[in-house]
């Protein structure tokens, strides 16, 4: 079982004037961050890997504070990395792990699964900002929305 995250609601593009990469999440964002908590607390983790933007990392504070679980940078996980080294690493993931990235990367692992019929193991609905998804390898992904919702 793996977790997918995408990060929860941030500061909007056009009201933000410094680099994209620290653009942090909004208020309403780190509400959702904080309901990661509650929405994983059946869940057993075994790392937090995340995107190295602020905005990730902030989306995944709360729980990694909850568990006591540091946050990775994996810069699989950035917005215009090629998305196969991370079809890899999550095609031989079965560990509880949790990975927090962007709505371009799910984008890009949605169109991968119906490519390669990977649909059982990987998410191929569209996800909101704040929603994960819990992945078993054997059921295939369940969807967990944002609360609260953007």
């Amino acid at each position: 079982m793996f977790v997918l995250v995408r990060h929860a609601d941030a500061v909007a593009k056009k009201a933000w004037q410094g680099p994209d990469v620290v653009r942090p999440l909004s208020p309403l964002g780190h509400q959702q961050s904080a309901h990661l908590v509650d929405a994983l607390a059946d869940v057993a983790l075994s790392a937090l890997f995340s995107s190295p933007t602020v905005r990730c990392r902030q989306t995944l504070q709360p729980l990694a504070v909850a568990r006591g679980l540091p946050i990775v940078d994996d810069s699989r996980l950035v917005r215009d990395a090629p998305v196969g080294a991370l079809l890899s690493a999550l095609g031989r993931c079965d560990d509880g792990t949790l990975w927090c990235t962007h709505g371009e990367v799910f984008d890009q692992l949605a169109a991968a699964a119906t490519a390669h019929s990977a649909a059982r193991f990987l998410p191929t609905g569209k996800t909101a900002k704040g929603g994960l998804w819990i992945v078993h390898p054997d059921r295939g992904p369940r969807y967990v929305g944002p609360n609260p919702r953007t």
